[in-house]
């Protein structure tokens, strides 16, 4: 009875380490799923370009962010607000790596007498050593390159034999090995273009690859983008359509669209641009998902599956 209580324990025990371990991953799975990536882009044209970004995911346990002004680019990669790799690290170790001139001096006389210790030791070891030491020294890599020729004629040996027998040994080719490789070539063989052209819901297929390509755009693509800019091409015709054409997207995408049109001359000035979004890796798995489940995209990857089998 003693043995079933302290089994039942264990087993209790394992149990439970289990069902946390299980909770854990189903925690993290949740947070990679659930949890949106949110980005930040902004830049500013007037007199040179300058723009820097921000992404951040899991809640800020990751966050990427770097910027870009006069010609220099900085990047840092923070993990649980610990800097791993960029910039800021960089800052960090040349701040650590600033010595006093004190330092530096008594750094460098350190090494020289620690130079001139090692020079002595050198000395008085070379003095010890006797000339019967230095004769042995001499005649033991003569006997150790002897036993290595030895073994190396042996390894030959051996070798040659080897490969008298595998010439021997000469195997046929089995008929049916050569039969199962050319069913496998006619089984991948079977998704080609005639299986495309004579393939039933072609528009169902093309239906569904569009919706799909919708879905990714939609998570993909920022929520609040903003962009004021003063463009002029030299050529008032041309100014004037992409006016036009600026002013149609603002209508039905971008409400933050501001460009003003220079019909004078070509150039282009007070550039502002900014740009907020997220992206929910959840709805990208369901767009794929839903795409998967369509029929004619399930008989291609049953060919596929059949093929490769």
């Amino acid at each position: 009875m003693e043995l079933l209580v302290i089994l039942l324990s264990i087993l209790k025990v394992i149990g439970f380490i289990l069902l946390v371990v299980l909770a854990l991953i189903l925690v993290i799975v949740l947070l990679i799923l659930f949890s949106p990536i949110c980005y930040q882009l902004a830049g500013n044209y007037t007199e040179e370009i300058g723009a820097n970004f921000d992404v951040k995911w899991i809640l800020g346990a990751i966050h990427i962010y770097g910027d870009y002004y006069n010609k220099d680019i900085r990047f840092s990669l923070r993990l649980f607000g610990y800097c791993v790799y960029g910039s800021d690290k960089k800052q960090k170790k040349n701040k650590k790596e600033i010595y006093t001139e004190q330092d530096t001096i008594i750094s460098a006389r350190s090494k020289q007498e620690e130079q001139q210790d090692k020079e002595q030791q050198q000395k008085q070891s070379s003095e010890q050593y006797t000339p019967q030491q230095n004769i042995e020294i001499e005649q033991k890599p003569e006997e150790t390159t002897v036993e290595q020729k030895a073994k190396e004629k042996e390894e030959r040996k051996k070798k040659e034999t080897k490969q008298k027998h595998n010439r021997k040994k000469v195997t046929k080719p089995s008929n049916k090995k050569n039969q199962n490789k050319q069913k496998k070539e006619k089984q991948n063989g079977k998704l080609d273009k005639s299986y495309f052209l004579h393939m039933e819901n072609k528009k169902e297929l093309f239906q569904a690859i569009g919706k799909f390509c919708k879905r990714i755009l939609k998570g993909v693509l920022p929520k609040h983008c903003y962009m004021k800019a003063t463009i002029g091409t030299g050529d008032p015709a041309i100014t004037g359509y992409i006016l036009a054409a600026t002013g149609a997207i603002k209508m039905k995408f971008a409400k933050g669209l501001h460009i003003t049109g220079d019909f004078t001359q070509k150039i282009i000035k007070d550039v502002i641009v900014e740009i907020k979004g997220r992206i929910l890796l959840a709805y990208l798995l369901y767009a794929v998902m839903r795409l998967l489940f369509v029929k004619p995209v399930r008989n291609i990857i049953m060919v596929l599956w059949k093929g490769y089998r």
